[in-house]
């Protein structure tokens, strides 16, 4: 072990196989690098498609999907959250659908409209890995996760706080700044040879801001009890609506300007005071 932590190429291999760390995970590692990089290429690949043909077909109708997103026909300027699309444009490719039913069945179509047209357009024409990215995408749920434990630049391991179950997945970026206790919105996807996040939305939730999430696990299991069982992945889908409306409270929550108030929770009010009226009442 060096002194700053780090295991070095030719270091006992802390797995303790008694190979060198060069011959045993390190190469584990580069191997699932090389993976990672070319499912993320291909991911991207297919979003950039994806985009050209959304804009061809639906650009005109950005800002009502924007509302859909937020639940609400005023909702903040796109402006005002940047890095928003981040979580935004996912949710436009694969999940937006204002024709979407409210029945229970209806509510499990799977995919959104613009994935529903791409798919028919490019019928026969996707590979298995771009299908098995849009299976991904459209079907499994957003959750809200915990850091459990975070690999600079190597991958995170999460706890999902409103149905259990921990996973590591393979993540270059957020693993940069993910501490532990922080919690993200996101999605995770399933691929062939490990998981990876496939959208998160672009703040940091500090521990704080846990209890939010707990109050909404503590609904939808008092919910999902009344059937007599336990919270599974499949009714955090049926569930999005809510648990997105959660995120969106924590997310303006963040933002907010400070709420100043008295000691009785009274908003202060400030005054404009002039100076010479203030002299001539001392003299």
């Amino acid at each position: 072990m060096r002194g700053n932590g780090k295991v070095g190429r030719n270091d006992p291999c802390p797995c303790g196989s008694g190979k060198k760390y060069k011959r045993c995970c390190l190469e584990q590692q580069s191997a699932s690098y090389s993976f990672w990089a070319q499912q993320r290429g291909a991911s991207d690949q297919l979003t950039r498609d994806m985009l050209r043909f959304a804009e061809s077909k639906f650009g005109e109708q950005i800002s009502v999907a924007w509302e859909d997103f937020n639940m609400t026909d005023l909702p903040v300027p796109f402006d005002a959250y940047p890095d928003e699309q981040q979580i935004f444009i996912p949710y436009f490719l694969f999940h937006w659908d204002p024709q979407r039913p409210r029945s229970r069945k209806g509510a499990n179509r799977r995919g959104g409209l613009v994935t529903r047209w791409y798919e028919l357009e490019k019928a026969g024409k996707l590979s298995e890995m771009e299908r098995l990215f849009l299976e991904q995408a459209t079907t499994q749920p957003f959750s809200f996760f915990e850091v459990l434990r975070s690999e600079v630049g190597e991958r995170i391991r999460l706890r999902d706080i409103l149905v259990g179950g921990e996973t590591e997945v393979v993540e270059r970026s957020a693993s940069r700044m993910l501490q532990i206790g922080d919690i993200i919105y996101s999605q995770i996807w399933n691929l062939q040879r490990l998981s990876i996040l496939g959208c998160m939305a672009p703040i940091r939730i500090p521990p704080s801001w846990k209890g939010e999430v707990i109050s909404l696990r503590k609904k939808l299991r008092k919910q999902v009890a009344r059937q007599n069982r336990e919270m599974t992945p499949d009714d955090l889908v049926r569930h999005q609506d809510a648990i997105r409306l959660t995120y969106l409270t924590i997310r303006d929550g963040l933002y907010a300007p400070p709420w100043l108030a008295n000691t009785d929770g009274d908003a202060l009010v400030f005054h404009t005071l002039n100076p010479n009226r203030i002299a001539r009442k001392s003299v």
